[in-house]
């Protein structure tokens, strides 16, 4: 996808769907970055809307839970406050089947999200081979 490729009300539409989740995702993690592992976030704001992508190049494909604990323990608060939305992109060097390490970066989003009141709209891996989503956020039935 590129950014003649959207649609013209994209800053009107919620990033609830999940097909346009995974073409946000291909948008805002090019090539380069997938490789190097990057992750991508979406900041959404109270209606799910994006606002702004925050692409980070530091935080590498192996990088422990750890470090992503510490980087959503910065960025969550603030969403939260506001009654936002993130949605996620983790960049692979190649192969969009999941690893241990992707299933345990989901779940540490999952919790980071639940603990600072924001809802998780995706989660998804990127590789050059594509975009893929992992199973969305079971909720509790009411």
């Amino acid at each position: 996808m590129s950014y003649h490729d959207l649609p013209h009300d994209i800053r009107t539409r919620s990033l609830g769907d999940p097909t346009l989740q995974g073409d946000v995702v291909d948008l805002v993690l090019g090539i380069e970055e997938r490789r190097s592992g990057a992750m991508a976030l979406m900041l959404c704001d109270e209606e799910d809307r994006g606002v702004q992508p925050v692409v980070l190049t530091d935080l590498r494909e192996d990088a422990s839970v750890a470090d992503l604990r510490r980087l959503l323990d910065l960025l969550l608060p603030v969403v939260g406050e506001q009654g936002g939305a993130i949605l996620v992109g983790r960049g692979r060097r190649r192969g969009l089947l999941p690893s241990d390490l992707d299933r345990q970066w989901h779940q540490a989003t999952i919790e980071a999200c639940d603990r600072y009141g924001v809802r998780l709209l995706g989660f998804h891996l990127a590789s050059p081979d594509g975009v893929a989503a992992l199973p969305q956020v079971l909720r509790e039935a009411s």
